[in-house]
């Protein structure tokens, strides 16, 4: 006998961007069907009991890089197992590659191994040869356009006359422009100045607080001078959010994300664990770890990302050689959730539009992603609030072979995550298929 649900989940906590609902969930097709006290039990094939649990709509990681030693399906795995069913990928077209050639590769590599949903965003390296691609990214459903401010011997770094170009094509085109925003030239000169100090000691005089504050004014202004929608990933500096504030009061489109290592680290992290907590932006201060959670509270910071970058990094490496970036997309919402809610710093509907609704609709995905709404994707999370784990790299499905939260004692996570009405992940164990997740074409707002 056909029933009139594929699924119904029953007795939990409903919670959305803004109010806590005791509602069952019936999906249908993969989709959210119904929302309403006391489903039938007999119209559902299968019936889920969410009694003393939060269900959640799946988070969104808009800030994940494929390309170190985890690869689309690592991340994709990763993230589920973290309660993430949707992620942005990073796509680096490397000096000498085509922006275009690059997006249609992590497209068709997502779409061949991704666990779950995903789209992309565009990176140059090298934009003086790579804008000309951005109109053919448009057009294959990526529209948001990532620039380097800083990593000037690296090769990296956008100056201001392409960031200006690539703002200007952009603009027109209707797209989002993104920048790591700390100045490259003069951190290049500090480090060079310092490098002979103890490093430890030396980091944060290499990269300060003003630097980034800088480079977050300077992107402000030409996005202002272009008419470019802006968006500033990982604020890390409490003093990085004056200028954001300034442009919003004069209404520019400024998006702004933070991550749960600036929320939840310090530079004491570097201290304890030398390169292994080496990342850009670096890990600051216990001023601006709360600096930037009122910034969360007060709607100034849109998202929070992890910006997962995982390296294959030792505690004994040398420091300066040793590159940055650390994994942390599965471990994003548990860290966040024990030092936003069980610590008393943010209230879960906050918490769940800066993970959920809001990087949904920046990128155009809301109302399909980011919300539990009939008609939406029954993309889930349920989340046991009682459960107490502690996190150690043993138990992470990411290949870097440490995590910056080893030995943290967590209350509450993940039970079970669903993409599109299917079990990817339940109590601890991957259910999901490789390839079974979708690209998404992302749409800015003002996109017609």
């Amino acid at each position: 006998m056909q029933t009139k649900y594929d699924l119904v989940i029953k007795d939990g906590l409903v919670i959305g961007s803004r109010r806590i609902r005791r509602v069952d969930v019936g999906i249908k097709a993969g989709k959210i069907a119904a929302l309403t006290r006391e489903l039938s039990e007999s119209d559902a094939t299968e019936v889920i009991d969410a009694a003393g649990q939060y269900v959640l709509p799946g988070l969104l990681d808009v800030h994940v890089h494929p390309v170190y030693v985890d690869t689309i399906a690592d991340c994709s795995i990763l993230g589920a197992f973290g309660g993430i069913t949707t992620m942005i990928h990073y796509a680096y077209a490397r000096p000498g590659r085509g922006l275009a050639d690059t997006v249609k590769q992590f497209v068709d590599e997502g779409k061949e191994a991704s666990y779950t949903d995903f789209a992309i965003h565009g990176a140059m390296f090298d934009p003086e040869n790579q804008i000309r691609d951005i109109e053919h990214c448009v057009e294959m459903g990526v529209n948001s356009f990532k620039m380097f401010m800083t990593y000037a011997k690296l090769g990296w770094m956008t100056n201001d006359y392409f960031l200006a170009n690539a703002m200007d094509v952009i603009a027109q085109l209707g797209g989002l422009a993104m920048v790591h925003a700390e100045d490259g030239l003069s951190i290049d000169y500090l480090e060079d100045k310092y490098r002979n100090e103890p490093p430890k000691e030396a980091f944060l005089k290499m990269r300060p607080d003003a630097l980034e504050v800088d480079a977050v004014f300077r992107a402000i202004s030409i996005a202002e001078v272009m008419n470019c929608s802006l968006y500033i990933a990982h604020i890390s500096a409490a003093r990085g959010l004056d200028p954001i504030r300034t442009a919003r009061k004069k209404g520019q489109t400024v998006y702004t994300e933070t991550c749960p290592q600036y929320l939840c680290l310090t530079n004491q992290a570097l201290q304890e664990k030398g390169p292994l907590a080496k990342i850009g932006p670096p890990l600051r201060t216990p001023q601006d770890n709360e600096a930037l959670w009122e910034g969360l509270k007060s709607g100034l910071i849109d998202v929070i990302a992890s910006d997962h970058a995982p390296k294959d990094k030792k505690i004994d490496d040398d420091f300066f050689d040793a590159p940055f970036g650390s994994p942390s997309s599965e471990t994003m919402f548990p860290v966040v959730y024990q030092r936003g809610i069980n610590e008393g710093r943010l209230d879960l509907c906050t918490i769940i539009r800066s993970l959920s609704e809001t990087p949904a609709k920046i990128f155009g995905l809301y109302p399909r992603k980011g919300t539990i709404s009939e008609g939406s994707d029954a993309d889930l999370l349920i989340f046991d609030p009682n459960r107490e784990h502690t996190i150690t790299q043993a138990t992470q499905h990411s290949n870097a072979p440490y995590t910056l939260y080893e030995g943290w004692e967590c209350l509450g996570t993940p039970h079970t995550v669903m993409q599109s009405g299917k079990i990817i992940v339940q109590d601890r164990e991957m259910k999901g298929r490789r390839g079974q997740g979708s690209f998404m074409p992302t749409k800015i707002k003002g996109q017609e």
